[in-house]
């Protein structure tokens, strides 16, 4: 690849990295009277300078980093055109990103002292809480949420500076450009687990990441790290700390409780903002030696300056750190490498090398990629009779579900509807772990089909050389580039809660519950909430179902009782609203009749029988 001479009025040194967006170059600035200013270019691709959608994320990047004056945070002097292409103009660094940082600690054996971790760290979180609570000119709070921390986005300058940068995938309240929720936004191993599950994120979003990167600073190793991408998402999603606890015996005890405080997979149990981590972390440098820039300084001196380890001790840390997905040997890579290549040549061939012919409908929804041993199914054994049964006509599947998620049961839930319909949901701390059904359109590859995520004719295929992968659907449809890894992690998940919001519509069946049963397949649990899926399975009550629900109870006067978290259900404030209006004095008839249009009464009608059901309000007479 060439390059060009020179970018705008900037004359071009070096190329730094291309990336799937942009370019990064060096440059120089020069003026009057012998003037020179090195700077960062940052240029869109001239492949995607004719999409409107890439140029907008751009230039949304561009406005939003400039409004950003901190001194731990890339400055951005400049957007301007060159040739009709965008570019950014930015900070030049005289340093090393933090990746490169802990490459060089790999190659000469040095390990990153606590404190200095701790001290970029603390560095990065106070740009952070900036960031999160930045206004602009009106005073309106940005809402920024930086998205993709991660080592090679935190600058160490010589002089031992701390910078943060990439704002390119930050979400700003204001922003002109909305990304498209599936699209891939951040690296797998330092997103959140909410962000893997595809919620609504805020600036523990950011704490979390960081904390990652805090812990593989001192380690000296990925912390979220799996044989495949589908299974570091389900790491992280998970929240999975085993490998923080493995390697981590010489972490400063205060530091370990610090970071996986801010490492909780539920966002409410972190640190409330980045200033908190922040301030957490500036305690314990004061107790600790109050490490400044330039320790950190002599650090990254000692390290460039220091010969290379022996290669074989080297390697395998070295090794983690560069690849996504954890440590490999070459040999390994190479067979992998092979497994892929002849899949996609007979995945485009439409040949399966003699292997047996399998039936798409055949293939069970729940042995995806989750099945630690492709093939093996549990015995089955007689079950002993239910703990708990009932008439889905006098409770509610909602209710059901509700009781078992606030009593945080384990055990099989057994669900039977209409037609014999069966479906069989193990439940853990009150939440769904694996659900398996018999109908033929929840499973997962007639799901994806149904999603539009794959064609039927891909599907086909792509079951014809499963065995390359395992026997598991979701690592073909991503070893094969039809799936991207978050992408199929969040629809295998949609599918499987997708079973049983569709069992909240049901106006009648039965129910069996197994309590203390463990789920006997051999899969990594999903962590689905309960309580979502129950928010979720309310939109879908039918009109009907609601209406004769609201005629039989007209005269009732709902009642509001002390409330759990209504956020929980993911139905925003609308809960709260209708649960406000809950007063005790109207009757529902009557609350009905202020609602002006019937989509507007129907929804009201649905939020209000969830209330009913997960005994938030009650009917009184």
């Amino acid at each position: 690849m060439s390059l060009p001479p020179s970018v705008g009025k900037y004359q071009v040194l070096e190329r730094l990295a291309v990336g799937g967006m942009a370019e990064l170059f060096k440059a120089r600035a020069a003026g009057e009277h012998g003037f020179e200013k090195l700077v960062v270019i940052k240029k869109i691709l001239p492949q995607l300078a004719s999409d409107p959608s890439f140029v907008q994320m751009f230039l949304d990047e561009a406005r939003l980093t400039a409004r950003l004056d901190h001194p731990n945070i890339v400055h951005v002097f400049e957007l301007g055109s060159d040739a009709d292409t965008p570019y950014i103009a930015m900070q030049w660094v005289d340093g090393v990103d933090v990746l490169a940082l802990m490459r060089e600690c790999a190659r000469t054996q040095l390990r990153m002292p606590a404190h200095l971790a701790a001290l970029i760290a603390r560095e990065v979180a106070d740009a952070l809480d900036y960031a999160h609570h930045a206004t602009g000119p009106d005073g309106r709070p940005l809402g920024i949420v930086h998205r993709d921390i991660s080592p090679g986005n935190v600058l160490v300058s010589r002089r031992g500076d701390v910078k943060l940068t990439d704002f390119g995938i930050a979400r700003a309240a204001e922003r002109q450009h909305k990304t498209e929720a599936g699209m891939l936004k951040g690296k797998y191993g330092y997103m959140s687990p909410e962000q893997v599950s595809g919620a609504e994120l805020d600036g523990r979003s950011d704490v979390f990441s960081l904390a990652v990167v805090l812990v593989e600073m001192i380690i000296a190793r990925r912390l979220f790290t799996a044989d495949s991408d589908l299974d570091v998402l389900l790491m992280v999603r998970d929240a999975n700390l085993e490998r923080l606890h493995k390697y981590a015996a010489d972490v400063p005890l205060e530091l370990r409780v610090i970071a996986e405080r801010a490492l909780e997979r539920r966002p409410e149990a972190r640190w409330a903002t980045a200033g908190q981590l922040r301030d957490a972390l500036t305690g314990w440098l004061h107790r600790n030696g109050r490490p400044d820039a330039r320790d950190l300084a002599a650090f990254v001196s000692r390290l460039q300056a220091a010969p290379t380890a022996p290669e074989a001790a080297v390697r395998e840390v070295h090794d983690e750190l560069g690849t996504l997905s954890g440590p490999s040997t070459q040999m390994s890579k190479a067979a992998a490498a092979r497994e892929r290549d002849a899949a996609r040549a007979e995945f485009i061939a439409g040949v399966t090398s003699g292997a047996p012919d399998r039936v798409v409908e055949d293939e069970p929804s729940h042995e995806i990629f989750l099945a630690q041993e492709p093939g093996a199914a549990p015995e089955r054994t007689p079950r002993p009779q239910p703990d708990d049964s009932g008439d889905l006509r006098q409770i509610s599947p909602i209710r059901v579900l509700f009781r078992l998620a606030r009593d945080r049961a384990r055990g099989l839930l057994v669900l039977e509807g209409r037609a014999g319909i069966l479906k069989e949901a193990y439940l853990d701390d009150g939440h769904p772990q694996f659900v398996s059904s018999n109908v033929t359109s929840e499973r997962l590859g007639d799901f994806l089909v149904a999603q539009g995520a794959v064609t039927p004719q891909a599907l086909q295929r792509a079951v014809a050389v499963m065995p390359h992968f395992g026997g598991r659907l979701a690592d073909t449809l991503v070893g094969l580039g039809l799936l991207k890894p978050l992408d199929a992690y969040r629809l295998l998940a949609r599918q499987v809660s997708a079973k049983l919001i569709d069992v909240c519509a049901w106006p009648k069946g039965r129910y069996r519950w197994f309590a203390g049963r463990a789920n006997p397949f051999a899969v990594r649990p999903l962590h689905l909430d309960a309580f979502r899926i129950l928010g979720a399975g309310a939109t879908t009550l039918d009109v009907a179902f609601v209406d004769e629900w609201a005629g039989l109870h007209a005269e009732a006067r709902p009642r509001a009782l002390p409330a759990g978290d209504l956020e929980g259900f993911g139905l925003g404030t609308a809960l709260d609203r209708v649960h406000q209006l809950a007063d005790g004095r109207s009757s529902l008839a009557e609350l009905t009749a202020r609602v002006r249009t019937p989509e507007a009464r129907t929804n009201f009608l649905r939020l209000l029988y969830l209330l009913v059901e997960t005994e938030q309000v009650e009917l009184a007479t």
